[in-house]
C-alpha cells in the first residue's frame, strides 16, 4: 500500500497557503485593446531578429489579427513617412527606433587583455495607433549580460557570447510587450 505521509501533504499545503498569501500569482496574457486594431512592427534594420521575434509574439495576442514587418529605410526611400503609414491603413505601428549592441571590458588580467565583459542591448521604440497618435510613448530599454572571454586558446567563448546575445533578443522581446501591456493597463485602453 503506497500511502502519502501527512507530513508531506502539510508541506505541499502551506506552500500553496504561502505562495497565495504573498500576493503571487502568474501574468495575465497581452490582450492589445480592440480598437487598436492589427500592428505592423517597423524596424530600422529590413532583417531585425527582434522585429521578427515581436512580430511572432503578435501574432499569438487576442487583438492583432494582422501583424506584419515593415523596413523604415525601405518605407523612407518610397517617400512614405513611417511614423504616420499605419494611419493612411487603419493599422496601428509598433515602430523599433533603434537597436544597439555593445561589449564593455570590465577585467582585464597582468597584460592588459580584457578577460571580462559585459554585452549591452539597447531598444527604443513607440507604439502608435491607427490614428498615427502615441498610444504608449517612446521608451528606451536597456538590458545587460556579463560573460568571460579568455584572450589564449579559449573555445568556446564566442559560443557564450551568442547564446547571450540569443537570450537578450528574447528577453528584449518580452520586455518590449510587457511595457506596453503596462502602458495600457496604466491608461485603462486593456479589456
Amino acid at each position: 500500500m503506497n500511502r502519502t505521509p501527512l507530513p508531506r501533504l502539510l508541506a505541499v499545503a502551506a506552500l500553496v497557503a504561502s505562495l497565495s498569501a504573498c500576493g503571487f500569482h502568474l501574468r495575465n496574457a497581452l490582450q492589445l485593446p480592440p480598437d487598436l486594431g492589427p500592428v505592423r512592427v517597423v524596424s530600422v534594420d529590413k532583417y531585425s531578429p527582434l522585429a521578427d521575434s515581436l512580430k511572432r509574439s503578435l501574432d499569438q495576442v487576442e487583438g492583432a489579427v494582422e501583424v506584419s514587418t515593415a523596413n523604415a529605410a525601405e518605407a523612407i526611400a518610397s517617400g512614405v513617412d513611417p511614423t504616420t503609414a499605419g494611419a493612411n491603413e487603419g493599422v496601428a505601428v509598433l515602430d523599433i527606433l533603434a537597436e544597439r549592441w555593445g561589449d564593455t571590458p570590465i577585467a582585464v588580467d597582468q597584460f592588459g587583455r580584457s578577460q571580462e565583459f559585459t554585452l549591452r542591448y539597447a531598444t527604443v521604440f513607440v507604439l502608435r495607433g491607427p490614428d498615427g497618435k502615441e498610444v504608449v510613448p517612446q521608451q528606451a530599454i536597456e538590458l545587460t549580460r556579463d560573460y568571460l572571454s579568455v584572450p589564449g586558446g579559449s573555445i568556446g567563448t564566442e559560443s557564450e557570447r551568442e547564446l547571450l546575445v540569443k537570450e537578450l533578443r528574447r528577453e528584449m522581446s518580452a520586455a518590449i510587450l510587457r511595457r506596453i501591456d503596462g502602458a495600457l493597463s496604466a491608461h485603462g485602453r486593456r479589456q
